[in-house]
């Protein structure tokens, strides 16, 4: 009884994600990093505790946190450390639910059954000898969406401290670069 009701559960909230996904698909100018900076700025003594929620949030709904970071250092510029800290805390969580997100509902048997080819050669390589390099050069990859490899290393059943760590070496460094970029556009447009 209890599978039937997460397997509705999964199927619920994928439709809720492919609506929101949908819905920003043709109103891209909601997550720009100038209109969440707006936001942000609009909510006053709020701004940093909506901020910490968004950021630790978006991954169940699979945002890339690029423009969340350069929100963050636009509406934030005397804050860079914390910025900083608050996108760690934020890569560590969405990692942590994206991680988890395979066996919620029975997903990953699903994929497992429908594609035992590809998921055989993606646990191959995410428990190879060479997957802390792949999870580091994936998540130091501003072009690959960072979530990926943490959904990969959860169908793979690579451990999460093995998956963590990698990641945080690859996008923490990334980040920094956001940070300091976000802070110099926030500084231009100030002018």
């Amino acid at each position: 009884m209890t599978h039937i009701a997460f397997k509705h559960l999964n199927t619920v909230w994928l439709v809720l994600v492919a609506l929101i996904l949908l819905w920003l698909l043709f109103n891209p100018e909601i997550v720009s990093r100038e209109s969440l900076s707006e936001f942000l700025n609009g909510l006053g003594a709020m701004a940093l505790l909506v901020y910490v929620l968004v950021l630790l949030s978006r991954a169940i709904l699979m945002i890339p946190s690029t423009p969340f970071v350069l929100a963050g250092a636009i509406s934030f510029p005397d804050m860079p450390i914390v910025v900083w800290l608050i996108s760690a805390a934020g890569v560590v969580v969405g990692a942590f639910l994206v991680y988890s997100f395979p066996s919620f509902g029975s997903y990953d048997e699903y994929l497992e059954q429908k594609y035992p080819d590809k998921i055989a050669f993606l646990k191959e390589k995410m428990q190879g000898k060479y997957a802390f390099w792949i999870v580091v050069g994936w998540a130091f990859s501003p072009l690959v969406p960072t979530d990926a490899v943490c959904y990969v290393a959860g169908m793979a059943k690579m451990s999460y401290k093995k998956m963590i760590t990698p990641l945080l070496i690859g996008q923490l460094p990334l980040a920094t670069i956001y940070i300091f970029l976000g802070t110099e556009i926030g500084e231009w447009l100030r002018i």
